[in-house]
């Protein structure tokens, strides 16, 4: 794991094409903007504990998480 210290406004690259910013350190808990390509799947750790754990259920969690994907993308959820 690649340890970082960043301040307000300061970036992280990844790659050509992913962009991590630092928006805000407000009471313990970091805002980060992410700038990616369309294609690229961001997910917060509680969504992809909830997919494993359908998964686990059900014996796939493709479905689940394709929903899930889809109703959180752009902001729209």
């Amino acid at each position: 794991m690649l340890i970082l210290t960043r301040r307000t406004n300061e970036r992280i690259f990844i790659g050509d094409e992913i962009i991590l910013v630092v928006l805000g350190v407000e009471n313990n808990r970091v805002k980060l903007g992410i700038e990616a390509p369309t294609d690229v799947t961001i997910l917060r750790e509680e969504i992809m504990n909830v997919a494993t754990d359908e998964k686990n259920d059900n014996g796939s969690a493709s479905d689940y998480l394709k929903d899930t994907i889809d109703s959180v993308k752009f902001g729209t959820n």
